[in-house]
């Protein structure tokens, strides 16, 4: 705490205090003050005697419920009370909509709940995604049910002190980076005070369980809610109802404030990492950083997505769903007790997993991270439950346009390859997966001999390398079974792709072909590429500053060639998002683009502007720990070198604007582009007409 504080009152970054308001001064001291005008008062709310409810359909194939309550302004008493309601309600898988939507009654693939307080009263909502197939007036009803309980009886102590104990811990590893600092400082003094910001942790760390109760019976009554639905269009036969925000596309995450790490102050030196290689094959990355009680490990298996057979599509999604859910010792739920009491997080995927820990508690972390890795129990209870999440996932994501026109892109660029089928399978494959079917392909795909593990943080790096080779040097991979990947298209299918979709609000256009690997020697160059044409800071790169801002045609507009490349080749990838009637204009200008950058040499400002955020922004992305980590891995799959960070800029400091023509020509390639387009056009890319026009 102390340190913290010190921290926060010296400096948010690295520069000299005096130094930084004294040019703060030079620059904006002779602005002249000026009198603002009155602010507007806040509207009063007429206090409600019932429950106000509104409904209007979506094409989206999931119900979603919002059930909203007005609440008070930050900082007021119950702010800190409401904020501790929250995570009652929705933090991790011992939240209690969690246990009792998702996991209980499994009529739910997400939950949320959020404290909306501002410098003026707000609200309070809770986030309900219904499981396709669930009758949603049981979740709206299982909702307010656990709503009402808060309200009836104080919360256990152990309830509050694990709560309590998150929030200290998501306080530390927030102060981890300079922009949460930053951000923590700035929002406090904007809504509230500067003591606000700085008392916050105190303040929240006093509340009782009876303060808990009284506020949910003040603020979460039912009587007082407002609850919004939005229903497929095919469940109108079920009465009117709630729902709004919509949930991530992770069925297994749960919707709550976070506290995102983004940059530390100060970058840490790659070249100090050690490189440890055990007796089965698994390599350690290690590399100390002492300045917050903080430890982070990255774990990282190559080629399981690939492993994965066309048939049995989505197996590897559901099986890294699954390996938190149960060993042959802990119960899913034990293991959410246990992780969640420290405040730390565990999270587990197809090809890995990773770790974010307290000093204090890493050896637990550990010590469960493993269990799971090595010894999952694939319950059948879980697996259904875990099956119904994918199931509606997939149902979810195809009624998507703009996931319609990516993945019809990709299947045309990589064919058979398994990078051109969605993660998640489809609902025939997914629904004959068997608790057998897990466990043969995790033996297969989890092999010690596949593995790396990055870690970063408060430990000795040789006391480390043991206890990870005392969880881990043992497990012995099995004979290596062959399994064979189809190569991506060479050339592609170049043409267009038009998928009608009456019911979207814009058409969603991706144009790419295949694109390069990670280890090709033209990537740093095509990284400035990259920067000059579509992926430039600020919209400054061309197809920004021309189809967007120009000429007004969409928000969104993109296209790289290096972001994708890995061991497997990348793809050439441009996105646009526009108006129904401005498609074939969309289209002729992103070729348009794609041409000149080609046919004519860059100017030497666009060049070395991109050449300057590329290096100057490299701070920015590897002074977290789970940012350096993320790194490490990278620099051991494409074998970079510690010193990596020093080649980089060298690399792009050394690129030219013949050099940025040279590329362009050598990888992009008009004549092999295939041009998807999803949205509320015909196949003639014009709008589709609406009824009453075709009436006329």
């Amino acid at each position: 705490r102390g340190e913290l504080g010190e921290v926060v009152g010296r400096r948010v970054g690295g520069f000299d205090a005096d130094e930084a308001l004294t040019l703060v001064k030079k620059l904006f001291g002779n602005i002249p003050s000026a009198e603002l005008p009155k602010r507007k008062q806040p509207t009063p709310i007429a206090q409600r005697s019932e429950t106000l409810r509104y409904e209007f359909t979506s094409k989206f194939d999931a119900a979603r419920l919002m059930i909203g309550f007005n609440t008070i302004a930050v900082g007021e008493k119950d702010d800190y009370v409401l904020d501790i309601v929250q995570s009652v309600l929705s933090d991790g898988k011992n939240g209690r909509l969690y246990k009792r939507l998702v996991q209980g009654d499994q009529l739910a693939n997400a939950i949320g709940a959020e404290n909306n307080a501002g410098r003026h009263p707000g609200w309070f909502g809770v986030q309900v995604e219904v499981l396709k197939g669930q009758d949603r007036r049981k979740a709206e009803a299982a909702a307010f049910e656990e709503l009402a309980k808060l309200a009836e009886k104080p919360i256990a102590a152990e309830e509050l002190q694990r709560i309590q104990r998150r929030y200290l811990a998501s306080y530390v590893f927030g102060n981890e980076s300079v922009h949460q600092l930053c951000d923590l400082l700035a929002r406090g003094i904007t809504l509230k005070d500067k003591s606000y910001a700085l008392d916050y942790l105190d303040n929240l760390l006093k509340v009782t369980p009876a303060e808990v109760q009284a506020a949910a019976k003040k603020y979460l009554d039912a009587k007082k809610a407002v609850v919004v639905w939005t229903v497929p269009i095919d469940d109108a036969h079920q009465p009117k109802s709630s729902e709004s925000k919509p949930a991530k596309t992770n069925p297994r995450r749960v919707l709550h404030r976070e506290q995102p790490a983004k940059a530390a102050g100060t970058e840490l030196d790659l070249t100090k990492a050690k490189r440890v290689e055990l007796k089965n094959g698994v390599v350690l990355l290690l590399l100390e950083n002492r300045r917050l009680p903080i430890v982070v490990v990255d774990l990282d298996i190559r080629d399981v997505r690939l492993r994965e057979p066309a048939n049995k599509a989505g197996l590897a999604n559901l099986m890294g769903d699954l390996l938190e859910e149960g060993t042959a010792t802990l119960d899913g739920d034990k293991i959410s007790d246990i992780i969640e009491n420290t405040g730390g997080s565990l999270s587990f995927g197809s090809a890995g997993a990773s770790m974010k820990m307290l000093t204090p508690d890493a050896d637990t972390g550990l010590k469960i991270l493993f269990d799971c890795l090595r010894n999952p129990a694939f319950p059948k209870d879980r697996l259904e439950q875990v099956r119904a999440q994918q199931l509606s996932v997939i149902a979810d994501v195809e009624t998507q346009p703009q996931n319609r026109a990516n993945m019809a892109l990709r299947a045309a660029i990589y064919g058979d390859h398994p990078f051109g089928r969605s993660m998640y399978g489809t609902k025939e494959i997914v629904k004959a997966i068997t608790v057998d079917d897990l466990k043969a392909f995790h033996k297969e795909a989890f092999r010690p001999d596949m593995m790396t593990i990055a870690a970063v943080g408060d430990f000795d790096a040789d006391e480390m390398a043991k206890k990870l080779e005392g969880y881990i040097g043992d497990w012995k991979a099995m004979p290596a079974k062959e399994y064979k990947v189809a190569g991506p298209h060479k050339d592609g299918k170049p043409g267009e792709i038009i998928l009608s979709d009456p019911t979207a609000a814009q058409t969603h256009v991706y144009i790419g072909h295949l694109g390069i690997t990670r280890d090709d020697p033209d990537y740093y160059t095509l990284q400035v590429m990259d920067n000059v044409l579509g992926v430039g800071p600020g919209f400054t790169d061309r197809l920004s500053s021309n189809l967007r801002d120009r000429q007004g045609l969409a928000y969104t507009v993109r296209a790289s060639i290096s972001d994708s490349a890995g061991v497997q080749p990348g793809t050439f990838t441009g996105y646009i998002g526009t108006f129904p009637d401005k498609y074939v204009w969309v289209r002729e200008g992103f070729l348009k683009e794609i041409n000149r950058i080609r046919d004519e040499a860059a100017t030497k400002t666009e060049v070395e502007d991109a050449k300057k955020y590329l290096t100057g922004s490299l701070a920015f992305t590897l002074t977290s720990n789970e940012s350096v980590a993320s790194t490490l891995q990278a620099i051991e799959r494409y074998k970079l070198g510690f010193d990596y960070l020093a080649k980089y800029k060298a690399k792009i400091e050394a690129v030219t604007v013949e050099d940025v023509q040279k590329v362009a020509k050598k990888h992009l390639d008009p004549k092999k582009l295939t041009v998807v387009a999803c949205g509320p056009i015909g196949t003639d890319g014009l709008p589709l007409k609406k009824p009453e026009d075709k009436e006329k």
